[in-house]
């Protein structure tokens, strides 16, 4: 079952009821209609979704697991369901599974052995309460110096650039456009939830409270805007975790992300 376009594939209504818990494979649905499949079964009242990306297609997983043919992304009520749904999954590929419990995690393991765990993923989130910080600029046409920020951190200006003239993006610049304190940005992660990321403060000015400054602009600005932020980070990195619990924000899913290569033992 392929996704037409930017109408979606037919199960994104039904995801949608719980966009938060289900942003992971909403996201990847939008973004890649072409190079995924959806696979659901229901039955008891429950249901469990499955949708199966090419890896080839997300620049983030092939560069990250490259000898995985897909990714699978995976929601569900409970084992039996998820036994179900990976029926589907190819077992002669590679494959990452991208999973947000430990349920999912051990029905997995039993069906795909040896599976290597990668990185962990979590994602925050927060209300409206926030104050925008009147130092901080929010604009759509940053300088060259933020786009060099955020590109060392493989965040590129060929791909963020079209997200802000389209008004899907914005970024917060605390300092100068040559050399800022601070800098992030906000986009569209999923229609109405956006992620904030990119966030960078140059060594010199860290230690300073530059970054959580930007950060609660941002999510000022999203709640103005009456759309749900989301703020994710690897399980490793305990200052930008600090940053988000030291703001307020609350921690809603870990996605953990597993890899199967088949003969590998």
């Amino acid at each position: 079952m392929r996704s037409p376009g930017r109408d979606m594939h037919p199960v994104a209504a039904t995801l949608e009821r719980e966009p938060l818990r289900n942003i992971v494979l909403l996201k990847h649905l939008e973004a890649f209609p072409d190079h995924t499949t959806v696979h659901r079964v229901e039955r008891d009242g429950g249901a469990a979704t499955m949708v199966l990306l090419e890896v080839a297609a997300s620049a983030y997983d092939a560069r990250t697991y490259p000898t995985a043919r897909y990714a699978a992304l995976i929601t569900s009520d409970g084992p039996d369901l998820t036994r179900a749904v990976i029926e589907s999954v190819p077992r002669r590929e590679g494959v990452v599974f991208k999973l947000s419990s430990d349920t999912d995690r051990d029905v997995v393991a039993q069906s795909f052995p040896d599976l290597q765990r990668t990185t962990a993923v979590l994602s925050f989130t927060g209300g409206p309460d926030f104050t925008r910080d009147e130092a901080v600029r929010v604009t759509t046409t940053p300088s060259d110096a933020v786009f060099a920020y955020f590109e060392s951190q493989k965040h590129g200006r060929d791909w963020l650039e079209p997200l802000l003239r389209a008004n899907r993006a914005f970024v917060t610049v605390l300092g100068s456009d040559d050399r800022p304190h601070a800098v992030c940005f906000a986009f569209e992660n999923y229609r109405s939830v956006w992620e904030i990321g990119g966030v960078f403060t140059p060594p010199d000015a860290r230690g300073r409270g530059y970054a959580a400054r930007v950060v609660r602009t941002a999510l000022a600005e999203l709640g103005v805007r009456r759309l749900s932020p989301r703020y994710q980070v690897h399980d490793d990195n305990i200052p930008s975790i600090r940053l988000a619990e030291s703001i307020g924000l609350t921690r809603f899913l870990e996605t953990t992300h597993f890899l199967y290569t088949p003969g590998a033992a």
